[in-house]
Formats: C-alpha cells, sequence, structure tokens
C-alpha cells in the first residue's frame, strides 16, 4: 500500500502522536524524495504528461525511434505546416514545473534536448540515451490506454451510425467527439475493430469497412 501525506500546520498533539507512530513502524516505512534521474518510467509519465499537446507529439515520435531522435522536418510535416514554435520552451517549462512540485531535483538534466544549428532554429529533438527506455515504456502505456479509449468510442459510433466506414470518416467522427487523431491512427483503429470481429472489410483494393451485422451494400 502507497499513503502519501500531506499536512499543513498540524495541531501540535495530532503531530507528537503521528511522529511517534512513524517512529514505532520506521523500518517498515520507505521514504521517497523526488528523482534524480529519468531511469524510471513513473518518472518519465509525470514528465509526460505535464507536457502540453505538440510537445507530447514530439516526444512520442522521438521515442517510437531506435535512437530517441525525431528531425524537425518530419515534425513539420510534407508541406511544412506544422509548428514547433515554443516546445523547446514548453519543455524546459515542464521541467521547472516538477522541480516546483518535488518530483526531481532543481538540478536534474532535461530528458529531451533541442537539437540544431542555433540562433532559434531547431533540426530535431532527442531524448538522452539513458532515458528513453523509461520514455519509451511510458509513451507505449499511454498510447494503448489512449488507443483503447478512442476504440471503443468510435465502435460505438459505427454501431449507432452504421454505412461505410473508412479512415476519413472515422477521423471526423472522432474529432467530434474530442479525440483528435490523424489517418493513420484511424486506420489502425479500423484494422483492431475488424479483428475483433466489430467490422469486415468490404474493399480489397481499399480501406473501407461496414459493421459485421451490417450487410447492406
Amino acid at each position: 500500500m502507497k499513503l502519501h501525506l500531506i499536512i499543513e500546520d498540524p495541531d501540535p498533539s495530532f503531530q507528537t502522536a503521528l511522529l511517534a507512530l512513524l517512529a514505532e513502524h520506521a523500518s517498515s516505512l520507505k521514504t521517497v524524495g523526488p528523482a534524480t534521474d529519468w531511469a524510471d518510467p513513473e518518472t518519465a509519465s509525470r514528465y509526460y504528461l505535464s507536457l502540453p499537446a505538440t510537445a507530447q507529439r514530439i516526444l512520442r515520435e522521438a521515442a517510437t525511434r531506435e535512437d530517441g531522435y525525431v528531425p524537425a522536418d518530419v515534425l513539420r510535416g510534407p508541406g511544412g505546416e506544422g509548428k514547433l514554435t515554443g516546445s523547446s520552451g514548453a519543455f524546459k517549462a515542464a521541467l521547472k514545473r516538477g522541480v516546483r512540485r518535488d518530483w526531481w531535483i532543481a538540478d536534474q538534466v532535461p530528458p529531451v534536448l533541442a537539437e540544431g544549428p542555433g540562433f532559434g532554429k531547431v533540426a530535431g529533438y532527442r531524448i538522452r540515451s539513458e532515458a528513453l527506455p523509461a520514455f519509451q515504456s511510458a509513451v507505449t502505456t499511454h498510447q494503448q490506454g489512449e488507443l483503447a479509449s478512442q476504440k471503443d468510442c468510435l465502435a460505438e459510433t459505427i454501431s449507432a451510425e452504421g454505412g461505410e466506414w473508412d479512415a476519413q470518416r472515422s477521423v471526423a467522427a472522432l474529432h467530434e467527439i474530442g479525440h483528435a487523431v490523424d489517418e493513420k491512427r484511424a486506420r489502425q483503429i479500423l484494422r483492431d475493430l475488424a479483428a475483433d470481429g466489430i467490422l469486415h472489410r468490404i474493399d480489397t483494393d481499399r480501406a473501407v469497412y461496414r459493421p459485421t451485422d451490417d450487410q447492406g451494400q
């Protein structure tokens, strides 16, 4: 069992009794202080969840790569329309926020580094090698949970609406209920629903599906 207590301005008699109780059971207690590195997936998860959406995406993309490095061009997309402005600052802000909350030590090294020629230009982002396994584990865990939620929501929508479903329609439906996904993610969800027997593919050339219990053409 984990028990975290924060007691502000305790009554003196209560404080005395509590300290006596803790002293009596000192051998059974483990004191947990702020982290000193990024090898712990729980610490990596805290950092990841404290980031804004764009910074989370950068970290996710870096964590999916074997060397932990994602080029800025990949993040901006083929048309260069993706915005990365402020992302380096977001990583730094999350680090400072964690110090204030006693999640890690004040001089903790940043887990994500912006690389580039300087003068505000960023060529890419890299997760430190010693931190990469923990962040890969944390990102995988959160992606699995997120994908499961999106999958359930899309299955419910498809069941209610019926008809033909492709990636584009799925993206629109998920966006409408608050899940910001791209077509790649939508195609994966559709494949998973087909594997579960909820959908069947109706076109061998295109990824178009219908609910299994809807045999309409």
